[in-house]
């Protein structure tokens, strides 16, 4: 399986950011992990940790970041794709390409969702940034691709922060559930489709 992590990561700090992303991915918090326990999931030497972290906090912030700076190209790739191709497709295909690669790296997914409500207000605060991150660049590529013209910018602004925030939480019960995965991506492609619908028929009634 193809990695989540920025391919630039050297090598001794991609196997310790994915050690401690496969201990912490049913829940457990970093905090819990011990260096001798990392090192020996990674392979490494506890030493190791030293050249590239200070803190297992420090661990988290490379993993979000690694993460989310393939996410986002990987997204914005596919709306300026689907739109030019299938522009009533972007719905779907957004909401299939976010999933699928949710599949390919649960235990990032796993580790965010379990930080953005947990004890540590550094991790919290990157977890928050990066979301905005995404729903900034969905913004953009709305208003640059004229998806929603009779929208104003705040009005999209608000309405992709409630997409992605939507789409992240629902990433543990796409994981959870094989057997829904289907009716998930529908449900998905809908909520999405229905809000922005239903912005635009409430802006086109208050300009009647």
């Amino acid at each position: 399986m193809e990695s989540a992590l920025d391919p630039d990561v050297a090598p001794g700090k991609r196997k310790l950011i994915e050690a401690a992303l496969r201990l912490t991915a049913g829940g457990r918090s970093l905090t819990t992990l011990g260096l001798r326990e990392l090192a020996r999931e990674a392979g490494l030497n506890p030493n190791t940790f030293y050249r590239h972290f200070e803190t297992l906090d420090d661990i988290a912030l490379e993993a979000i970041e690694s993460v989310s700076h393939k996410l986002r190209p990987m997204l914005r790739r596919g709306r300026w794709l689907t739109t030019h191709d299938e522009p009533y497709g972007v719905p779907r295909r957004a909401c299939a390409a976010f999933f699928a690669f949710v599949l390919e790296n649960p235990e990032a997914f796993l580790r965010a969702l379990v930080e953005y409500h947990g004890t540590s207000a550094t991790l919290r605060a990157a977890v928050r940034e990066n979301l905005r991150d995404v729903s900034t660049e969905m913004s953009d590529d709305v208003v640059q691709l004229q998806l929603m013209p009779e929208l104003p910018r705040a009005t999209v602004d608000e309405i992709c922060t409630q997409i992605v925030l939507h789409l992240f939480h629902l990433s543990s019960e796409y994981l959870a559930s094989a057997e829904q995965r289907d009716a998930l991506l529908d449900y998905s492609e809908r909520f999405v489709v229905r809000l922005f619908a239903g912005a635009t028929a409430l802006a086109q009634h208050q300009h009647a």
